[in-house]
């Protein structure tokens, strides 16, 4: 066991650590990142040598406690304030009188109403309800019995009833959290997620045996103090607060060094009170203690090798049952290290630094979230081309390459024709249309900002600034405006019905523009207007195609045949679902 002076304490989302470096004060900001304050503190009793009297210094580390554990509590706070909320007036008041020591002040302030209340629920209620039972002239030691095990309940039920909210709830996570790595560190173990996990919450120096040792000690020392009034019993009980502390501190100092049968017999009933005041943490929580620990203590963070953070990502998206989890873990690492997937898999033991670590790590989490591969790396594979994507186009999917090869199968190597790529998103349909036919001009249309930007990204990517031009147009209003006049007009428009975009996998949902996707109550809102401008901007003889849903073939082809389209094909995927639909317009 390595010899530890680690304490530290359970705060909003977090866990504050003192070790032999400093105090750290490790959160979890509402983003997901952890926050690390860490300061070089000098306990009281190292800083004023003659407070550190054994029995007398128990009173001073309690006091010294007790600031430190309310600015931290303060410090947590406030990463979960209310956006826009003001000030009170009494709050202005006080920094416009005491400036920045108004915040000394609150906190001295809420220290003393604690301390009253404190009194009042655990000394004042149990002396008043154990003096009714002096009616029955029990001797004194048995009165002060009867006190303390009132004193016990009250402690239990205030314990039980708190652990039921789900701040505190949380709070007591982060507690356990706390106990579990200083375990781990004492074992000499790495501080890890996997390692820590495995040891208990239970810990002999804990606060919550502080408490109850305090409650042991004060019945003993209560017990030679007779049986006066009410207000005799109390007073005396607040001025031996001091004498309860200091015994009560050099007894918790002793059980956590000794580990003989008395220490575990003394230990013991307050390990068992730590479970209402300590509960499991999650992987989350178990991070956020680590980090406090490893700053407070000086540890610098062990590089992990690429094999290891290929399993920690690939375990991580496994838990969120993401299908490709492997692969997604592979592709992240590697886009952060600027490597391939042969190159991880053939160098799983060499190290990654702690900054490509974080990064990745970051990366993983968003994979957790459902945020689609493809925009996290920032681009996608549609016919055999690289595309740039982000949020705000729609991915470019497997299916939408049986529109192009599709048109590819009619366009000509020589025909020298203008086409249009109607609700561009990426660009991805026109630029493949005209990298594999190279006399070809596309137009490429959408009515947003986002598609317009990646658009144009893709055209420089593949060098097509000569035949590939991007119009912001809603629908095709801009070119028939100017006249404009196309052989073809190739369109993946929305086409998703409106009360079916909930049903969608999170991916979807949650990411990819619903502009891309909802295509009114009947999912035909966009085709109706397509077809019918289309046939102001079309040639003789011109195409027009669709991307269409699974079950709008019938519909779409009503439409194209009632407008004047003629030769109106439907062309179905791999699945044998309606994919493609396609006709010439005639004048």
């Amino acid at each position: 066991m390595r010899k530890c002076e680690v304490g530290g304490q359970a705060v909003i989302e977090g866990v504050m650590m003192r070790g032999s470096k400093g105090q750290a004060t490790a959160i979890r900001k509402p983003n997901g990142e952890i926050e690390i304050d860490m300061k070089k503190i000098v306990p009281i009793t190292k800083k004023y040598k003659f407070l550190n009297i054994p029995f007398i210094r128990g009173i001073f580390v309690l006091i010294d406690s007790l600031v430190t554990g309310m600015n931290t509590l303060n410090y947590s706070a406030s990463f979960f304030e209310e956006e826009g909320e003001e000030e009170s007036k009494f709050e202005l008041w006080l920094k416009d009188k005491f400036g920045e020591k108004s915040n000394d002040l609150i906190i001295g302030a809420t220290m003393i109403l604690s301390f009253v209340l404190a009194i009042g629920l655990f000394i004042a209620l149990p002396t008043g309800i154990a003096s009714l039972f002096n009616m029955l002239n029990l001797s004194p030691i048995v009165l002060n019995l009867i006190e303390a095990f009132i004193r016990i309940a009250i402690l239990l039920i205030y314990m039980y009833s708190i652990s039921k909210m789900e701040d505190i709830y949380r709070v007591f996570q982060y507690h356990g959290a706390e106990h579990k790595s200083i375990f781990c560190y004492e074992a000499g173990e790495e501080l890890t997620v996997e390692n820590v996990r495995k040891f208990v919450r239970f810990h002999p120096r804990c606060g919550t045996n502080f408490l109850f040792l305090i409650m042991l000690v004060s019945i003993i020392i209560f017990s030679f103090t007779g049986w006066g009034n009410f207000f005799q019993r109390l007073a005396l009980r607040i001025l031996l607060i001091p004498i309860v502390s200091g015994i009560t501190y050099e007894l918790i100092k002793w059980l956590g060094k000794s580990n003989n049968i008395l220490s575990k017999i003394i230990a013991y009933p307050g390990l068992k009170l730590q479970e209402l005041t300590t509960k499991e943490p999650d992987d989350d929580q178990l991070e956020v203690a680590i980090a406090a620990l490893m700053s407070a203590e000086g540890i610098k963070p062990k590089e992990k090798t690429i094999g290891e953070l290929l399993d920690i990502g690939s375990k991580s998206l496994k838990k969120e049952d993401i299908d490709t989890y492997l692969l997604d873990a592979q592709l992240l690492l590697g886009m952060v290290l600027g490597k391939d997937k042969i190159y991880l898999i053939t160098n799983r033991s060499k190290n990654v630094s702690i900054k490509d670590e974080n990064e990745y790590l970051d990366l993983i989490e968003k994979r957790k979230k459902k945020m689609p591969i493809k925009y996290i790396l920032g681009e996608t594979e549609f016919m055999g081309l690289d595309f740039d994507v982000e949020e705000g186009v729609l991915i470019p999917r497997g299916d939408t390459e049986i529109l192009v090869e599709e048109l590819l199968s009619i366009i000509k190597e020589d025909d020298k024709i203008e086409v249009c790529d109607l609700c561009s998103g990426s660009g991805a349909i026109g630029i493949s249309l005209a990298i594999y036919r190279k006399n070809i001009k596309v137009d490429e249309i959408d009515n947003f900002d986002i598609p317009e930007k990646v658009t144009k990204s893709n055209i420089l990517k593949h060098a097509l600034e000569n035949r590939v031009k991007f119009i912001k147009s809603n629908l095709l209003e801009g070119p028939i405006k100017e006249g404009k006049k196309y052989d073809v007009i190739v369109s993946n428009p929305p086409y998703i019905k409106a009360s079916e975009i909930n049903n969608l996998m999170d991916d979807v949902k949650l990411y990819e523009p619903h502009t891309a996707l909802d295509g009114g109550d009947d999912g035909l809102v966009f085709y109706r207007k397509i077809v019918e401008q289309s046939k102001l901007t079309l040639k003789e003889n011109g195409i027009l195609a669709f991307e269409i849903g699974h079950d709008q073939g019938i519909d779409v082809r009503i439409l194209m045949e009632e407008a004047g389209f003629s030769n109106v094909k439907l062309v179905k995927d791999l699945a044998g679902l309606d994919r493609v639909l396609l006709g010439y317009f005639k004048y």
